[in-house]
Parts: structure tokens; C-alpha cells; sequence
């Protein structure tokens, strides 16, 4: 580098720039809370996107398991209609409404 420097003195001047800059206490302060926020907000922003993905997959869930216990219903109300079980109890037992069997 010291060689470098000796025969181009752009180096050198880049060398003083670097040096006035790190010394320079209001410019370091300035830079380093600059870095401090921004390490805070991407902090922040990793916190809500794990905690959206955890809500989405909690929400699927709740999903998963709600059309499970339709489909349960269906098969269900599918299989006693075969047996020729009467419309009403077949609705009182699975919850599904009349209408809903009838279209099975």
C-alpha cells in the first residue's frame, strides 16, 4: 500500500478523507446511529415477518381443520343416505342442512 501511495496520489488523498472521516466525532456519531437504527429496523422487520408467518400457519391451520370437519360431515351424511336414513336426522346428527343432503 505504501508503495501504491508513493506513486499515486489519489491514494493518499483517499487515505486523509478515510482518516478526517473516522475522527471526526460528530460524522462517526452520526454514521453510528445511523447503523445502530438501521440494525434495530431490520431487527423489527425480521419480528414481523416471523410473527405474520407463525399467524398465517395458525390460520391455516384453524382452516385445515374446519374444512376436515366438513368433509367428515359430507362422507358422513353420504353414508347414512345410503342407508335410506331419514333427511332430519341426518341433519340433526351431522349439522348439515337439509338442503346440503338433499344435493348429495
Amino acid at each position: 500500500m505504501a508503495i501504491l501511495m508513493k506513486e499515486n496520489t489519489i491514494f493518499e488523498e483517499v487515505e486523509k478523507k478515510c482518516r478526517t472521516f473516522v475522527n471526526d466525532s460528530p460524522v462517526m456519531d452520526k454514521y453510528k446511529k445511523r447503523e445502530v437504527d438501521t440494525y434495530f429496523f431490520n431487527k423489527s422487520m425480521e419480528l414481523d415477518i416471523k410473527k405474520a408467518k407463525e399467524e398465517g400457519i395458525k390460520e391455516g391451520i384453524k382452516e385445515g381443520i374446519k374444512e376436515g370437519i366438513k368433509e367428515n360431515q359430507i362422507l358422513t351424511a353420504k353414508n347414512m343416505k345410503k342407508e335410506n336414513i331419514d333427511v332430519n336426522i341426518i341433519s340433526k346428527i351431522t349439522g348439515l342442512s337439509i338442503q346440503e343432503i338433499e344435493k348429495l
